[in-house]
């Protein structure tokens, strides 16, 4: 699978699967909007605890696709999922032939 296709089979899973999330940088006033961009986000299952990822915490997959208004997402960035604000503990980019096709994030608050 090349990243092209890996990227394009992750965009249609998250258009049909996902959900619209609010990114703000860290950096950014706390009032500001935001970004909005599609994700697939879900609760950590109960063995996957552990490493540093808590009880509470989500996974919030992202597509390069959709960064282009965001440019990057790092650690203390602000995301508001379903009307509640958290912020992001490690975004994680997952590489394919040196091309990012993915950005797995730890998302807590």
């Amino acid at each position: 699978m090349t990243p092209a296709q890996s990227i394009a089979a992750l965009d249609r899973q998250i258009a049909q699967h996902g959900q619209d999330v609010q990114l703000r940088a860290a950096a950014a006033d706390p009032d500001a909007a935001g970004a909005t961009v599609r994700a697939f986000v879900r609760g950590y299952r109960p063995e996957e605890l552990g490493g540093g990822v808590q009880q509470g915490d989500t996974l919030m997959i992202l597509s390069p696709t959709h960064l282009a208004a965001v440019e990057t997402i790092e650690r203390g960035d602000g995301v508001t999922v379903a009307g509640r604000a958290r912020y992001v503990e490690v975004a994680n980019p997952v590489v394919l032939n040196d091309v990012v096709v993915r950005i797995e994030c730890t998302v807590r608050g």
